[in-house]
């Protein structure tokens, strides 16, 4: 037995005991879809075996096509699983089915010389498969699927945190070495003269994948035989399935590679996988009828159980329903349950119901409240088996103590399992189980099931306490509330009235205030500057020590700070009229080419005193608009006025233009620019461009605000930054409908 055999032997049987673990562990998507990939590379390794120490040519190229028959369906059960690891197997069903329809066409296939051309000697191998021609185009397709699905796992390791980026990480390492190991196999089929001597790589996805999904925990050996029974069944009927389709083909066609042969697989393909779907639901019926049916009918009645309970308000209807039920079904010699007393501090129990155990054992057992506070931490059902352990591994003695004492308590009462009721964080009781009947042990299955009947008791149980405390409650309060409702509904009018009254007067305050507030802030932040400096001259002035030619240069520089002021005044006031309720503006139809004329004429003095380009561009005839002339005015004034400010050289242009009943007035100059930073917020109050601060000192940051305030107080007008960079100026476009 040479090396390469030897590496399939362990890839089969490593493939195999992993696959068969994890779906006797569970049958979730991803266990099962996992189990399946195992088995196509399980049943490869072992065609592989054989394939290597096959004696004949014929022999050889039999289980060469052998073990191609499940190596193609190794890529689409790696996407399968992938899809179910990273929980797209909902969105992609179409194009999973599709793959496996895709690969079972090379299937038919396989057994032609189009796949598999001959087996001849190679290298150190006495025979060795070479490929025909389809053999290239799946070998294509198959690493197509290998690369997206090893994509796939990428993807969502990028994505994820904590343990699950961890477990894909494992996955996909051990997937893409078992892949790349495998892989070396290819090169001889094209007579590469490179040996697949890491095809044993491929056990490496075993232990990668072992590490990162499987949790370890022991079986009920119950649901290990179920499920073995219908594997078992399952895979008789593949094998009887394929012999017996040989057995046909050879009575009908002469043989499997007849041209007959081959068009019969397309009906004989769907058969198998309608049958395999009906036999696989048949066998689990049988098994759970026959074979199983206590454990089939305790899984069912605790299920049951679960949804019966919400169909329950009345509380000792909802204990019976417990206890009654639990006791029965998995055949118990006792059971009960306590409710915690909330009235009663320290906690206390009431006992609801017990059969089998005796009512003041039953109390004795939670007096020391250790049993609470164990069962609220962990939230788990207690066996008390395992009580030796939990008291070997206490590392404080008073929890030691403690342990011991409990596991006394519930040997004298004979309590096997005690479970917490929770309600949310908070333990409401407690389910306290004596042992089966049949003297077995609980099980982790018993326990799984319990833990998640705990929580629906526990659900229930509450709300059936609420329900009684409301009922209670509610009794009471009809009597008291009927007696005020007839002074309450006349007492509700009067007092609607004033608090509608009051809400007025408190929103209308508190914009009076806001206003005043807004408008100190702005006169303390505007107004401080000049008046220092002012007050700073005249100080010296008056000091007397200084040339008359400082007192004549201090005086006008006090007087051009008075003007200043005085426009900062302004705009502070302008500012704070266009919010007040009283700012109202009067509409009248106006020609708005006359207004910019006139505007330009005003401003022209400025723009000559700076050197600057100043021109106004009518393109057309412009409709009248609707607007208060005076406020207009003005927005387009200040506009033009800062243009002129910020511009050094060059020019100041207006344009205005009509187009689709929209006036178009464009203002545009060379001058510094807005940075763009700053764009976004520059119609806000007191916002000044950063190099507009460095140009020009002492602005407001309040002009802009004013003009976009009027301008919008237009119905249907606007006004926005059309254009602008640093140090090249800057466009700024107005639209006004017309009248």
């Amino acid at each position: 037995m040479n090396f390469f055999a030897i590496s399939a032997l362990v890839n089969f049987f490593t493939s195999l005991i992993l696959g068969v673990f994890v779906i006797l562990k569970s049958r979730s998507s991803k266990n099962f879809s996992f189990f399946v990939f195992c088995f196509f590379v399980a049943v490869w390794s072992l065609g592989y075996y054989f394939w290597q120490i096959a004696d004949d040519g014929i022999s050889a190229l039999f289980w060469c096509r052998a073990l191609m028959a499940f190596a193609i369906f190794i890529p689409v059960s790696y996407l399968h699983f992938v899809y179910a690891l990273v929980d797209l197997i909902d969105k992609r069903r179409k194009f999973l089915i599709f793959s496996y329809v895709l690969f079972s066409l090379f299937l038919l296939g396989d057994f032609t010389p189009y796949f598999i051309s001959h087996v001849e000697p190679l290298l150190k191998f006495k025979f060795w498969p070479i490929a025909g021609p389809l053999y290239t185009l799946f070998l294509l397709v198959w690493f197509f699927y290998v690369v997206y699905s090893t994509y796939l796992l990428f993807d969502k390791y990028r994505k994820s945190l904590g343990i699950i980026r961890l477990q894909i990480k494992y996955v996909m390492l051990g997937m893409i070495i078992g892949f790349a190991g495998g892989s070396t196999n290819y090169f001889l089929w094209y007579r590469i003269p490179i040996l697949p001597v890491a095809n044993i790589l491929v056990s490496v996805y075993v232990a990668s994948i072992a590490y990162a999904i499987i949790r370890y925990r022991l079986m009920d050996i119950r649901i290990v035989a179920r499920r073995i029974f219908i594997y078992f069944g399952a895979g008789a009927f593949t094998y009887g399935f394929f012999y017996f389709t040989i057995w046909l083909y050879s009575r009908a066609f002469g043989g499997i590679f007849s041209s007959g042969a081959y068009a019969a697989g397309l009906v004989v393909a769907p058969a198998f996988v309608f049958g395999f779907y009906r036999l696989d639901n048949g066998l689990k019926r049988f098994a759970n009828k026959y074979l199983f049916a206590s454990l089939y009918n305790y899984q069912e009645t605790i299920n049951k159980l679960t949804d019966e309970l919400n169909n329950y308000i009345d509380l000792n209807k909802v204990i019976s329903l417990i206890v009654d039920t639990i006791k029965k079904t998995m055949q118990l010699d006792r059971a009960g349950v306590l409710l915690v007393n909330a009235e009663t501090r320290p906690i206390s129990y009431q006992i609801a119901k017990v059969i089998g155990f005796n009512r003041q054992n039953g109390i004795s057992l939670v007096q020391d409240n250790f049993l609470t506070r164990q069962l609220e931490k962990t939230q788990k059902p207690l066996v008390r088996d395992e009580l030796t352990l939990l008291s070997r591994d206490a590392r404080i003695l008073k929890d030691k103590k403690s342990i011991e004492t409990l596991h006394a308590h519930m040997k004298k009462i004979e309590a096997s399992l005690c479970l917490p009721l929770m309600s949310g964080k908070k333990l409401i009781g407690i389910i306290v189980l004596g042992a089966k009947i049949s003297g077995d042990a609980y099980t982790s299955e018993d326990l799984e099931l319990l833990n998640t009947l705990s929580k629906q008791a526990g659900i229930a149980v509450e709300n059936a306490r609420l329900y009684k405390k409301i009922e209670d409650f509610s009794e009471t309060l009809q009597e008291k509330v009927d007696e005020q409702t007839k002074d309450i509904t006349a007492k509700k009018e009067a007092l609607e009235k004033k608090t509608k009254d009051l809400e007025e007067n408190n929103a209308y305050m508190k914009k009076l205030l806001a206003m005043r507030s807004e408008f100190l802030d702005t006169a303390s932040h505007q107004l401080r500057t000049p008046v220092s400096v002012i007050k700073g001259m005249l100080s010296m002035i008056l000091e007397g020590d200084m040339s008359k030619e400082n007192i004549d240069k201090f005086m006008k520089a006090s007087f051009e700070k008075s003007i200043k002021l005085g426009e900062i005044i302004n705009d502070i006031l302008r500012a704070s009229e266009t919010e007040s309720e009283k700012f109202n503006l009067k509409f009248e139809k106006a020609d708005i080419k006359a207004i910019l004329e006139k505007i330009i004429e005003d401003k022209r003095i400025l723009a000559d005193k700076k050197g600057l380009s100043f021109k106004l561009t009518v393109a057309g005839k412009l409709s009248p608009v609707m607007i208060d002339e005076k406020y207009m005015s003005e927005a387009i004034g200040n506009l033009i006025d800062n243009s002129i400010k910020y511009t050094v050289k060059g020019g100041v242009f207006i344009k205005a233009e009509e187009k689709e009943r929209i006036i178009f007035i464009r203002v545009s100059d060379t001058g510094i620019g807005i940075p763009k930073e700053d764009e976004p917020k520059l119609f806000d109050k007191f916002v000044r461009a950063k190099n507009a601060v460095n140009a020009y000192a002492d602005g407001t940051g309040l002009g802009l605000y004013i003009v976009k305030k009027i301008v919008t107080m237009h119905k249907g007008a606007s006004i926005e930054i059309e254009w602008t960079e640093e140090n090249r100026g800057t466009t700024f476009l107005i639209k006004l409908p017309v009248a």
